[in-house]
C-alpha cells in the first residue's frame, strides 16, 4: 500500500509537470540535512519518559513543481530522515530515526526577485522506523510500531536564488500526534530546521 501510494503521488507530479511546463510551470530536485527534535507530554507516564534536547541530524532529498511567479504554489515531494531522544527512567536517553514521505503545498510569493517566503501543511506518510524506541519501551506497550503510518505537520521558510541555485531553510513541525503506542493523549510531536539546496530542471 506505502509503494502504491508513493509511486501514485510521483506519477500525480509528473503529469502535472507535463501538463504546466508551457504554462510557466517549473520542476526541480533539492537536497539537503535536517535536524529534529522529539518533545512530548507523556500523560500518566510522565514520571517514566520525558523529553532530552538532543536533535538527530537527517537527510532530505526529493523533488518539487512551483506554479506562478510572484504568488506561487510549490508541492513537493521529500524523502525525509528524521529522530529524536527520549529519556526514559531506569533505561536512559533513546536515540532513534525513522524515514517519512513528506508532501508539503506551500503558499509563497517573491521579495525583490531573489527572494522568496513560503509555508503551508505537510502530509506525512512514514515508510520505516528503526525498532530502538520499541525495544526501550516493552514494558509500557505492546504495540508492534512506535511511530504512526501517518500524520500532519507544517513548513514555513525563507529561501533565496543565486547563481541559479534554490537555498531553502524551512522550520518544520508536526501538528498532530507522531506515536503509534497508545499510552496517551498528545504523547509525541517532532520539530526542527530543514536546509536544502535546490536546482530547476524545467
Amino acid at each position: 500500500m506505502k509503494k502504491i501510494t508513493i509511486l501514485s503521488l510521483f506519477a500525480l507530479l509528473f503529469v502535472v509537470s507535463s501538463t504546466y511546463a508551457q504554462k510557466g510551470f517549473q520542476l526541480g530536485i533539492k537536497g539537503g540535512v535536517t535536524f529534529n527534535q522529539i518533545t512530548t507530554d507523556a500523560g500518566s507516564l510522565g514520571k517514566n519518559i520525558s523529553q532530552s534536547y538532543d536533535t538527530k541530524t537527517g537527510y532530505v532529498v526529493g523533488v518539487w513543481g512551483r506554479f506562478g511567479d510572484k504568488v506561487f504554489l510549490q508541492p513537493e515531494l521529500l524523502l525525509a530522515q528524521k529522530g529524536g531522544t527520549i529519556d526514559i527512567q531506569n533505561v536512559g536517553k533513546v536515540k532513534f530515526s525513522y524515514s517519512n514521505l513528506d508532501v508539503p503545498v506551500l503558499v509563497g510569493f517573491r521579495v525583490l526577485k531573489i527572494f522568496r517566503v513560503n509555508a503551508g501543511p505537510v502530509a506525512t506518510f512514514k515508510l520505516s522506523e528503526d525498532q530502538k524506541l520499541k525495544d526501550a519501551l516493552k514494558g509500557l506497550t505492546t504495540n508492534d510500531e512506535a511511530i504512526k503510518n501517518a500524520s500532519f505537520g507544517y513548513q514555513l521558510g525563507v529561501g533565496v536564488k543565486l547563481l541559479g541555485i534554490n537555498l531553502d531553510l524551512r522550520k518544520v513541525g508536526s501538528l498532530s500526534e507522531i506515536s503509534a503506542l497508545n499510552m496517551s493523549s498528545n504523547q509525541f510531536k517532532d520539530s526542527g530546521w530543514q536546509f536544502t539546496v535546490g536546482f530547476k530542471i524545467i
